[in-house]
């Protein structure tokens, strides 16, 4: 009978140490499952994020060129006039310098 126990008891030791390591290998069998699910799903959320900052961004450029657009457009124009005025005044002055010039040296 005591063999009998035993037995029994080292049969039932050897079925927990199976059942120990089903439920372990089980175990890293789910957790490297779930760490690749994870980082596919990682890498998407990443790429759908890069997706939609690249949207944004491209949103805010074309914002900021139609805000720029009109600003640039009467800078430019500006600049025309004030080159067109710089002109004249440096032909003005130079008329001014060469009549100098010349009643110095009495051309006149």
């Amino acid at each position: 009978m005591a063999t009998e126990t035993i037995l029994a008891v080292k049969k039932a030791e050897e079925t927990a140490n199976e059942i120990l390591e089903e439920a372990a290998l089980f175990s890293r069998k789910t957790l490297d499952e779930s760490t690749k699910k994870a980082e596919e799903e990682y890498k998407q959320i990443i790429l759908e994020a890069n997706k939609e900052a690249e949207l944004i961004k491209k949103t805010a450029v074309n914002e900021g060129e139609a805000i720029a657009k009109p600003i640039l457009e009467k800078g430019k124009a500006e600049a025309e006039t004030l080159g067109k005025f710089e002109e004249e005044k440096l032909k003005e002055v130079a008329n001014i310098i060469i009549e100098r010039v010349v009643k110095k040296n009495g051309n006149s």
